[in-house]
């Protein structure tokens, strides 16, 4: 078991004394003295506990205890949706439209720990893969924690990440769909703990691999010991059962191995003794057995059946004992076809045939090293290329590691996350991607606007590729930018109308038609919008529900309905809707949003 704790230990003066003040001191790695202050000052879960109840715990977690230990530092975003309840306003000035029949893809605007609260409202398990370049803690100011930098002297800087983290992994976890998969890209300053952090929230069992990406072959000059160039990418999945990785497509250099053919397809030759791991007489007793050749037949057996059958062991060069690649079964099965043997040093050794095999491509390794992977010259100078200046953006990421990540873990319908998207390199490698094999992938880009990079890099990046750039013409795709909004924490009925009233963008996207068929106003107070499959109807007064009735009858869209309807106790009259004449699915609001963000402030308060 992996831990996350926070000051919820409480040992108050009737129920300690010294030596369990030590005990939980050394439990959570903190003084003795704040424990015991913890325990005059602070009430917990635990409080009530009796001595014998509260050693008990802790010798059960003491015994338990593996991973994480930190102490969680409050964060002032966090703590604003207590008052107040995050909503999205789309900018509709930065609105891009080349295809309506194509799906939309988004920006959004704002404090991604926000723009997660509204998106586990409307993409609840509907991400298929989720990409993310965190900050790397670096100490060099380059990552701010309630507004304010934080340095290597900062006693709290690993603390104060793993927190920020946690809470946002949290949060994106539960948008994964049940095939999803989150890659996240970190360097050595934060990798231990975050690995830690995945193994706790997504489960070590589902972890996929570890990925040594090579993004500096030069080695960075400043290192003191040894000059870095690589950076890491932990790949987790939502349910490894559910979980596919695709291979890497065939290059030209790849096929020139399989230089020979033998009207099956083209092959290359490898030994049938078994490398590597695995590979002795010791450790896989059953794959070791004699294999007798008949040179002038040219035959394979298990069989001796005369003196022209020559005995064959998996001995290597220095003759020592190791195993063949298959048992007995496969080897009858398969030695027709996919075995040969060749003379080597004068001596008959057994080769097995390595097909191309195109339709299934290469096997993805756990390092990638490669020109194209390298983040000078396919991030920084595409980022100029794109611009036609120089970019103030920091440490962009090379565009093509981005998409090969994404080509393996996605397919051609997927719906990709970023919530650190800083330049936008994750939707211009979705847009690659779908240009090269039509697929249909939609993208979701989070980002702040410290520094003004969401309005002066992300979106101008996204909407130059889009339109096409220095000699690169263009990828068609449609966007749609949104800022984040707050409405106060639902406490009266004017609360609950005024986020209703400020919901529309939330339940468009939720529903993802946008095409508005119906616009509200003061005389029909409700609205209609669709896409190619579907229509949401939003009624935010229910004394239009009749008149939304009536329009839903007269339009007889044969599309499937979603109608939200205003709410005060959360219910809703089924006769209301007894004379709608097409398939419908009522939700009553604000109760459909407000049970998601509950769920939210719940799970951050046990």
């Amino acid at each position: 078991m992996s831990f996350c704790f926070t000051n919820t230990y409480v040992c108050n003066r009737k129920q300690s004394n010294l030596a369990t003040i030590f005990k939980v001191a050394d439990l959570l790695g903190v003084s003795p003295k704040r424990i015991s202050k913890i325990g005059i000052m602070g009430k917990s879960k635990y409080s009530h506990f009796s001595r014998e109840q509260l050693e008990a715990k802790l010798e059960k977690l003491e015994r338990e205890r593996y991973g994480l230990v930190w102490e969680d530092k409050e964060e002032n975003v966090a703590k604003q949706c207590e008052t107040e309840l995050p909503v999205l306003i789309e900018d509709v000035t930065r609105e891009i439209v080349c295809d309506p029949e194509k799906p939309y893809n988004f920006i959004i605007e704002g404090d991604n720990y926000h723009s997660l609260y509204t998106l586990n409202f409307t993409h609840k398990k509907k991400i298929d893969v989720i990409y993310i370049d965190p900050p790397y803690n670096t100490g060099n100011k380059s990552w701010k924690y309630n507004n304010n930098y934080v340095d290597k002297e900062d006693n709290y800087r690993h603390s104060k990440w793993l927190s920020f983290m946690s809470k946002r992994l949290r949060l994106a976890r539960q948008l994964l769909s049940n095939r999803g998969i989150l890659i996240c890209a970190i360097d050595d300053n934060e990798f231990a703990g975050l690995k830690l952090l995945c193994d706790m929230i997504f489960k070590e069992q589902n972890r996929l691999g570890t990925l040594v990406v090579v993004h500096n072959p030069r080695g960075r000059n400043d290192d003191k010991f040894f000059a870095s160039q690589h950076e890491y990418l932990l790949v987790y999945a939502k349910n490894i059962d559910n979980a596919n990785i695709a291979d890497f497509n065939l290059e030209e250099k790849d096929k020139t191995q399989y230089n020979k053919n033998d009207g099956i397809s083209f092959y290359a030759e490898t030994s049938f003794i078994r490398t590597g791991n695995n590979s002795k007489r010791s450790e896989r007793p059953n794959l070791y057995y004699p294999i007798f050749f008949n040179e002038e037949t040219n035959k394979l057996s298990l069989t001796k059946h005369n003196s022209q059958w020559e005995e064959l062991l998996p001995l290597d060069s220095k003759g020592e004992e190791k195993c063949w690649r298959w048992g007995k079964e496969t080897f009858l099965q398969l030695k027709d076809t996919e075995l040969f043997v060749k003379k080597v040093n004068g001596k008959n050794r057994i080769y097995k045939k390595r097909r191309l095999k195109e339709e299934t491509g290469k096997r993805p390794k756990t390092v990638w090293y490669d020109a194209k992977y390298d983040a000078s010259s396919n991030g920084i100078m595409l980022l100029k290329k794109i611009f036609g200046t120089d970019n103030s953006f920091n440490y962009p990421k090379s565009l093509f590691a981005v998409k090969d990540i994404i080509q393996i873990t996605s397919k051609p319908n997927s719906l990709i996350l970023d919530f650190f998207a800083g330049s936008g390199t994750t939707g211009h490698a979705v847009m690659e991607l779908n240009k090269e094999d039509g697929g249909n992938r939609q993208f979701i880009l989070c980002t702040n606007n410290e520094n003004n990079i969401c309005e002066e890099v992300t979106f101008p990046r996204i909407k130059k590729v889009i339109e096409g750039y220095a000699d690169k013409g263009g990828m068609p795709a449609n966007v749609k930018y949104f800022r984040q909004s707050f409405v106060p924490n639902v406490a009266s009925d004017k609360d609950k109308r005024e986020l209703v009233n400020r919901s529309t963008e939330l339940l468009c996207m939720a529903e993802n038609t946008f095409e508005m068929c119906v616009k509200r106003n003061s005389k029909s107070d409700f609205a209609i919008f669709k896409n190619a499959t579907k229509q949401t109807a939003i009624i935010y007064d229910e004394e239009s529900i009749k008149k939304c009735v009536k329009k839903l009858n007269e339009k007889q869209e044969e599309l499937d309905t979603v109608i939200y309807v205003f709410s005060y106790d959360h219910t809703y009259e089924a006769d209301d809707f007894e004379n709608l004449n097409i398939s419908f699915t009522v939700k009553p609001i604000p109760e459909a949003i407000l049970n998601v963000y509950r769920k939210i402030s719940k799970m951050y308060k046990k």
